[in-house]
């Protein structure tokens, strides 16, 4: 009797730590799935599967995406567009959110240690350092065997191949949709140039000087604020002025030899840009404080009249003229031509129409990456590029004759007082188009609808994108060949030390530390630390892509 006790009793202390094992789990399953928001977080228990339901994922599947978050659009875990996507894949989306300040350092830190969550948002240079690594999913044999979505964008956009790294693919592409055509231009108060009868400017030099009258007016202003930094700012200057900077100082210029790629800072005419830069800091119409200005300050001197000018996303002017006009009616900043520069040139690039720059890597440690990517091809469909730009069918859109998405007005036009502009207050509220998750996203397709819907669209808009449209300055930009892996190797080696030494001297010539003559020395030394040698490279890539 005894013995039959203690067996029954051993037996039923294992009973009870099994059943506490089990229920330990399943809270924490539970917990984990928990977001920001405390939205229903759907259990991954596989008990819970939708077994032969036909979508995506016939077990519900937890997919961890990191991008970086625009400040005037906060980014929601699990938003209606997400919880549409879930309802349609199975799959759960969710979002690690990093500031877009601080994005490219957590990114490269994560890169670094090969601790990617299964989606991070890359861009053609983390390609070029990290894609023979092994840390990315080779993507080229799926993209051939397995996407129709995908594949036929591919196929219709030849300059995706550009993506590539010896041939292979390591993230997948953002596509834009319906994207009108925009860019970096000049945009000043037209309203207190009338008032002041000062002539609305036609040259860099013209510029200054309207400028200059204005801060004589207006003694307390600032009358040029930038934002970002000065390698941004020049970025944004330097091709209009004769030179040029893409995102590493390699660029492409149509009118160098019939058009080639050119190191901006190691040419002469990158000293024009600092000359230029340098006589608005003298004269004391650009912002003082431009090398450390952040977006918010930026704004904060636009919308409040203190500043009169910016170089910069054009478009910006639209909303900064709203908010001017709820205290000055007659407030009004719009975008002029693209001004002549000091050798008589007029010349600008648009923003990317089709690749914005900006790709999706997948980390090859995912597990069942067959179904990650199921759900990437399904996000280039037409229904995926709706859900991830218009949200959800029939209560935030429907589909007009032509099976085009179309905002509901009931829905849009409750954020209609909405700050920065009701198409952010939108997409925050969605968790929709480029800023958040989308891959086939739009950008001013969706902003004219809703701009439209809220009354705000006006004549000033009109005039706007007719001004930018019709520019013949305005060119198309190149997107960079595919380098080899040794290509992107020497590459990243130059580039590393060259743009160390040469952010350390762009302020002290706009600051006058130093006179623009001594910027010789600084051109000889980048050539000498193989800037000439990034020109080749570039130059026998794209030479080697066209045959």
């Amino acid at each position: 009797m005894k013995k039959t006790y203690v067996k029954f009793a051993a037996l039923f202390l294992c009973l009870i730590m099994a059943l506490s094992m089990v229920t330990g789990c399943a809270k924490t399953a539970d917990n984990s799935g928990n977001n920001a928001n405390n939205q229903a977080t759907p259990s991954q228990e596989p008990g819970n599967a939708d077994e032969g339901s036909g979508k995506i994922s016939e077990k519900e599947r937890v997919l961890k995406v990191m991008f970086g978050e625009h400040p005037n659009q906060p980014v929601k875990n699990f938003a209606p567009a997400q919880q549409e996507i879930f309802k349609k894949t199975n799959i759960k989306l969710d979002f690690e959110i990093v500031p877009s300040s601080n994005y490219e350092d957590k990114k490269k830190i994560l890169l670094a240690t090969n601790n990617l969550p299964d989606i991070i948002k890359i861009n053609k240079n983390d390609v070029n350092d990290y894609g023979k690594t092994g840390i990315f999913l080779p993507l080229m044999d799926y993209v051939n065997n397995d996407m129709v979505h995908f594949k036929e964008k591919w196929d219709s956009i030849p300059d995706l191949i550009k993506v590539t790294l010896d041939g292979e693919l390591y993230g997948f592409p953002v596509i834009a949709r319906n994207e009108a055509k925009n860019g970096f231009g000049p945009v000043i108060r037209v309203d207190l140039l009338e008032k002041h009868n000062i002539e609305t400017p036609d040259t860099f030099d013209e510029l200054l000087d309207a400028l200059a009258k204005l801060k004589e007016i207006y003694p307390d202003s600032t009358p040029w604020s930038m934002r970002s930094g000065t390698v941004k700012n020049i970025q944004k200057v330097a091709y209009m002025l004769g030179s040029g900077y893409g995102d590493n100082g390699i660029y492409y210029d149509y009118d160098v030899d019939g058009g080639r790629y050119v190191f901006g800072p190691a040419t002469k005419e990158f000293k024009n840009v600092l000359s230029y830069l340098n006589k608005a800091f003298t004269m004391g119409v650009l912002d003082p404080d431009y090398a450390v200005s952040t977006k918010q300050q930026w704004e904060e001197k636009l919308t409040s009249g203190k500043s009169f000018f910016f170089l910069d996303n054009s478009g910006f002017g639209l909303n900064y003229t709203n908010n001017l006009r709820k205290t000055d009616p007659e407030a009004k900043f719009q975008v002029l031509p693209i001004l002549a520069n000091q050798d008589g040139v007029r010349r600008a690039i648009f923003y990317a129409t089709t690749f914005t720059g900006e790709m999706y890597g997948i980390s090859a440690k995912v597990k069942d990456p067959d179904t990650v990517i199921k759900f990437i091809d399904w996000m280039y469909s037409e229904e995926g590029s709706n859900i991830t730009n218009f949200g959800v069918e029939g209560e935030t859109f429907e589909l007009d004759e032509n099976g085009q998405p179309q905002f509901i007005a009931d829905y849009v036009v409750q954020f209609k007082d909405a700050q920065p502009a009701p198409y952010y207050a939108i997409y925050s509220d969605l968790g929709i188009t480029k800023l958040n998750f989308s891959l086939w996203a739009c950008n001013t397709m969706t902003q004219f609808q809703i701009e439209k819907l809220t009354g705000t669209w006006s004549d000033l808009y009109d005039e706007y994108w007719s001004i930018v449209g019709n520019d013949p300055a305005y060119v198309e930009p190149v997107m960079d060949p595919p380098l080899t892996t040794e290509e992107a190797e020497r590459v990243k080696d130059i580039l590393a030390s060259l743009n160390t030494m040469l952010e350390q001297e762009y302020d002290k010539f706009i600051m006058g530390v130093k006179d623009i003559s001594e910027y010789d020395v600084i051109i000889d030394k980048a050539i000498e630390m193989g800037a000439l040698e990034l020109e080749q490279i570039y130059n026998d890539a794209l030479a080697r892509l066209q045959q």
